[in-house]
């Protein structure tokens, strides 16, 4: 077994295909299973409500994808690898010590019981946040997996369309309610776009405009899309897209072009402020009397919980009990929704302390320290995988400092922000796994 990887022993590489029953004689592609799923947790669709819980197609897609993947290469006996096995063991690790604590050494300010609010301590939210801090490596693993057995271009395309699709109802919305951006503050009713489709959008169409530049058929319909996404970014009004798409943006110009790239990026974004200086100065100002500002005193208040329990941590799923107690905004406002940190990075440190912290970010930094490997002997196809994962998980970071997103949190999105974070990192268990030697299919 290989340092730092799961391994699998293996005499054949066969293509990995689902089993299906007698009568269909055939056996169905594990993409057939991927691919719907995957498509149908990021289309607005009714969730399945259960109590006050909502929960999507993509709920458990990402143990799901790992454990049928993995059963299906044990059987074919196909090799596989998984990077970093060991730091989610260790960061799960950190996890459960943190919820021990926090039973051990409760704050006795902080309420037990629903009397105050709804962060009352409850096993079942700290159970449920243990999964959502497994879900990041769970879906990089189902990623690697994919990518060793199957194919990606239908992967691809299929997700493509499922937030075009996303982004085409949110444009709609706001077709038959306009607003300007610019005076969102002053009308109100912000459209309801999302943000982590609009950015998927934009990385995924600009992939393919910066590396399949020897395809000119798909430019057009590439070029269509991402300028919709740019469009739904801009409608959106929210802070977060904009870092995302920025970001996600510069990722896939530097993939190509490196530093030329930047340089030429940099200065046509510097004479586009130039441009439009005086709607930007406007759009500044009216979002610092917003507000805007409000996302400073939730920081402050975040920073406030971790000071309990510095280095584990207040407990997984406990933010929201500590943030009724310590918070600087009122209980009131508390509970309409200022209980998160609108800092995902925060929000780790706040339940998981300095070691949780320190162990995601090295788990994130080591993905993206691959993803932007160079890989030799790969194609056009490999490389443009690559630099689409890279993409999605810069620009979801960006996103995740002043909103969510990377993991879900019960704080923030809760169940709902499981698609998304599903999505990003099975992108970028798939481009890890073009820079492996063993099989992996662009």
């Amino acid at each position: 077994m290989a340092k730092g990887a799961i391994a699998m022993a293996a005499r054949s590489r066969t293509r990995v295909s689902a089993p299906s029953s007698g009568r269909l004689g055939r056996p169905i592609p594990f993409q057939a299973i991927v691919v719907p799923l995957l498509v149908l947790s990021m289309l607005p669709l009714p969730l399945v409500t259960i109590r006050s819980a909502g929960f999507g197609f993509g709920t458990l897609a990402a143990p799901l994808f790992l454990l049928i993947g993995l059963a299906l290469a044990r059987h074919r006996r196909q090799p596989i690898e998984i990077p970093y096995a060991w730091l989610f063991v260790v960061l799960m690790t950190a996890a459960i010590i943190s919820v021990i604590n926090s039973w051990l050494f409760w704050d006795p300010n902080v309420g037990t019981s629903m009397e105050r609010g709804f962060g009352h301590r409850w096993i079942g939210y700290q159970v449920t946040a243990l999964y959502f801090v497994a879900i990041p490596f769970l879906a990089f693993a189902a990623g690697v997996v994919y990518a060793q057995v199957e194919r990606l271009t239908s992967l691809y395309v299929g997700v493509l369309m499922s937030v075009t699709v996303t982004t085409v109802i949110g444009l709609w919305t706001w077709w038959h309610n306009p607003v300007n951006p610019i005076d969102v503050y002053l009308k109100g009713a912000r459209p309801n776009i999302n943000p982590d489709a609009t950015l998927f959008l934009i990385a995924l169409s600009a992939g393919v405009l910066v590396w399949q530049h020897h395809r000119w058929r798909l430019w057009v319909p590439a070029l269509v899309l991402l300028l919709m996404g740019l469009v739904a970014a801009f409608l959106s009004y929210a802070l977060n897209t904009w870092l995302g798409a920025l970001g996600a943006m510069t990722v896939l110009i530097w993939s190509r072009w490196r530093s030329r790239g930047l340089v030429a990026w940099l200065a046509g974004l510097g004479l586009v402020a130039i441009a439009v200086q005086e709607t930007l100065g406007t759009i500044v100002a009216q979002r610092l009397g917003g507000n805007d500002l409000d996302r400073i005193g939730l920081w402050h208040s975040a920073l406030i919980v971790w000071s309990k329990s510095p280095i584990i941590g207040v407990g997984a799923g406990n933010l929201v009990g500590y943030m009724e107690r310590f918070s600087v905004f009122s209980i009131a406002l508390v509970l309409q929704g200022y209980q998160q940190a609108h800092n995902i990075f925060l929000e780790v440190l706040a339940e998981l302390g300095l070691v949780g912290l320190a162990l995601f970010l090295t788990f994130i930094g080591v993905v993206i320290w691959r993803l932007r490997r160079r890989v030799p002997r790969r194609g056009v196809a490999a490389r443009h995988f690559q630099a689409a994962g890279l993409a999605m998980v810069v620009g979801s970071a960006l996103m995740a400092l002043v909103g969510s997103g990377l993991v879900p949190t019960i704080a923030s999105a809760g169940w709902e922000g499981i698609a998304p974070v599903v999505v990003c990192w099975f992108f970028a268990g798939a481009g890890v796994a073009m820079t492996m030697s063993s099989r992996a299919t662009p």
